[in-house]
């Protein structure tokens, strides 16, 4: 009986359990918004990135996002076989950036009014409160980075 009570309050109290929810609600929404495009959440954030880094390599991506490997690779990957970004060789012949395709940055310039309605839908689920607190709270995050 205690276990049990125990279960339904990490149920229903669970921060880290509501967080994750949220994140997949509110990723859903901006898919949905961006969907027209072919383009997804994280495709948009890894072109934003890029559009910001200069001479970025998939490392830096998944450091600068905090972004497990994989999520970076696989949606290069992607992002390459679209012609959405290219490699680009390093000098040392061995290293390799990642640059915006002129078709990659003309998507991230369409997708912007599409970003904006799933910016409006969120901020309005959120309310004033959630937006300023999430600001806050990840400003004062060892996750912070620089424009994101």
């Amino acid at each position: 009986m205690i276990k049990e009570a125990m279960n339904q309050r990490i149920a229903k109290e669970c921060i880290a359990m509501r967080v994750r929810r949220l994140n997949r609600l509110v990723t859903k929404i901006y898919d949905d918004s961006l969907r027209p495009l072919g383009l997804r959440t994280a495709q948009q954030t890894i072109l934003v990135a890029i559009s910001l880094m200069t001479n970025p390599t998939p490392t830096d991506l998944e450091r600068r996002l905090s972004l497990e490997k994989s999520t970076v690779s696989r949606n290069v990957d992607r992002m390459q076989r679209r012609s959405w970004v290219e490699f680009v060789p390093g000098e040392d012949g061995r290293s390799h950036s990642l640059k915006l395709t002129a078709k990659g940055a003309k998507l991230l310039r369409e997708s912007t009014a599409l970003w904006q309605v799933a910016q409006k839908k969120v901020a309005l689920l959120l309310g004033k409160e959630g937006v300023t607190a999430l600001s806050r709270i990840l400003r004062h995050s060892a996750l912070s980075s620089p424009f994101f």
